[in-house]
């Protein structure tokens, strides 16, 4: 773990990232083949044939999902992503087959940790938000994996139409959280040097980088490998209990 002076007394709000820092989204694209082979007009499907254009339509949801608001909307767009990696595998298929694969063989992974700090912020009567760049399911996601109940309220990008590093999406969670005149209070905690530790630093937030694989930032309060040691630095210290 490494920091720098200058933490307040103590943080009383932590704003959490979600992907990359509580959990990483993982691709059974085996899973996927296995599925969608019957339908396959193209030839044998095999996973080396199908990995780069399913991943590809992972990578099309997280850059295009901010531009759907309404169920409806990110319904029609992921049956349309599905479609385009059915079209490209030569697969023909129901679409409403396509869809469910897609959502079936995506996972959301948490790191051992997570669970655990969520509770620790919790038990010190921290105030937590989720703030991050996610479609309009996170609040249920969250709730899937049993975590809603640690956070006050989440933020997620596609419901505001602005994504980090934009100042708005934090603006917005700090008034959420009435913390709009005292940010000093404040904490973000992410995994992206830009959209976390940049983002929240141009509004004045302290930002804790998670990095995971040897990132750093020059912004960022401190720097930690997981998230068991935010309860070693100056505004959040203390071991977690249990």
């Amino acid at each position: 773990m490494s920091g720098s002076p200058g933490y307040a007394q103590s943080y009383e709000t932590v704003f959490l990232d979600i992907d990359g820092t509580l959990l990483w989204v993982d691709l059974d694209v085996e899973g996927y083949v296995a599925d969608l082979a019957p339908y396959s007009r193209g030839g044998a499907l095999t996973v080396e044939r199908a990995e780069a254009p399913v991943w590809k339509s992972v990578r099309r949801h997280i850059d295009g999902n901010i531009n759907y608001r309404t169920p409806d909307e990110l319904a029609a767009f992921k049956r349309e992503n599905a479609l385009r990696v059915a079209r490209e595998l030569e697969a023909e298929a129901p679409d409403e087959l396509l869809e469910e694969i897609s959502d079936r063989r995506i996972s959301f992974n948490p790191y051992p940790e997570s669970e655990k700090v969520l509770a620790g912020l919790r038990e010190r009567g921290k105030k937590v938000y989720a703030v991050s760049n996610w479609d309009i399911t996170l609040t249920e996601t969250l709730a899937e994996l049993g975590w809603l109940g640690y956070f006050d309220a989440v933020i997620a990008s596609a419901e505001l139409g602005i994504e980090k590093p934009d100042s708005g999406i934090f603006e917005e969670a700090l008034r959420v959280a009435g913390e709009s005149e005292s940010r000093e209070r404040v904490v973000h905690v992410g995994n992206d040097t830009v959209s976390d530790v940049a983002g929240a630093a141009s509004c004045g937030i302290d930002a804790v980088l998670v990095s995971r694989h040897g990132e750093s930032a020059e912004e960022a309060k401190a720097v930690v490998s997981d998230l068991t040691e935010l309860f070693e630095l100056p505004g959040l210290a203390g071991g977690i209990n249990g």
